[in-house]
């Protein structure tokens, strides 16, 4: 059955793209779920179902939700997080910087442009698929990790919501940073001319959701859970690059300030110590949650 599965999954990929939608992307893992425990009873497939829907609908109502946030009328802070970002760095915009040392002549990407394509893009899959293996693991772990994601994902709605903020590519276009910024961070793998892939990042981002970053968010939370998995230090490396490479990508190809870095990251501490008051509050900190490696988070 799984060889069945993955192989639909690679030619549904091939064919149609990664599975980015939320709904779709659920429908992908759930089958995955019960195609690698193809031997477990039905109440145990069930069982799959209601513990992921919930949590699935929680983060649809995030999706819809995000919309809104330009919607309410709230002003939009597009040349406070440039003031910040010029102040924080001696009057340079480390994206301007960026893009002025690393594009080649007339704004062409470089060769990399497909690495950072790849870590831009991890954001829509990499934390579902720790989530996918954290429950075929061990679903305590797994239950822990969800609270931090949704979490996570509502603290920055809420910013969204109350403090709407342009990312740099929007300021350049409004004339708050005086000169062009691209969107290069290399979604579309040079596979999808760079103006289409932009028009679709328009189309399906929000403009107003730059601070805090949740790319950098999701990948430092990701970084954080499976720190206590990697049993020897090698293993680390990459838990360490892995954030430190997404910030890069955000803040080179004009998604987001260093300082909306900076934000997602301190939305995780955040996430976290919520996460853990309210576990030490219903005792699931104790013997409810015990398991041979728990979440650093």
């Amino acid at each position: 059955m799984w060889f069945s599965y993955l192989s639909a999954l690679v030619l549904v990929v091939w064919f149609v793209g990664l599975p980015t939608d939320r709904l779709y992307q659920a429908a992908w893992i759930i089958a995955g779920l019960i195609a690698f425990t193809i031997d477990r009873s039905w109440r145990e497939h069930l069982k799959v179902l209601t513990d992921w829907l919930p949590l699935i609908a929680a983060l649809v109502v995030y999706d819809l939700s995000r919309g809104v946030a330009d919607e309410l009328g709230m002003p939009i802070r597009v040349t406070e997080l440039v003031t910040a970002e010029s102040w924080l760095f001696g009057g340079t915009i480390p994206t301007v910087w960026l893009q002025d040392h690393l594009l080649g002549p007339h704004g062409v990407p470089p060769w990399w442009t497909l690495l950072t394509g790849i870590v831009y893009t991890s954001h829509f899959l990499v934390p579902w698929l720790v989530a996918a293996v954290f429950y075929a693991y061990s679903r305590p772990i797994w239950a822990k990790y969800m609270r931090r994601v949704l979490v996570l994902s509502y603290l920055g709605l809420t910013t969204y919501i109350l403090l709407p903020a342009a990312p740099p590519w929007f300021a350049a276009e409004v004339g708050a940073i005086d000169v062009p910024v691209g969107r290069v961070a290399g979604f579309g793998f040079g596979i999808v001319p760079l103006d289409v892939s932009t028009r679709w990042l328009e189309a399906q981002g929000n403009p107003v959701a730059a601070m805090p970053s949740l790319h950098a968010g999701f990948a430092f939370l990701v970084a954080i859970a499976l720190w206590p998995l990697a049993s020897r230090w090698w293993l680390r490396i990459p838990l360490v690059l892995y954030p430190l490479a997404m910030a890069f990508a955000l803040v080179y190809g004009g998604e987001h300030y260093v300082v909306d870095v900076l934000a997602g990251w301190a939305c995780v501490g955040l996430a976290i110590v919520l996460c853990r008051m309210w576990e030490g509050r219903v005792g699931l900190r104790g013997a409810g949650e015990r398991t041979d490696v728990s979440l650093a988070a």
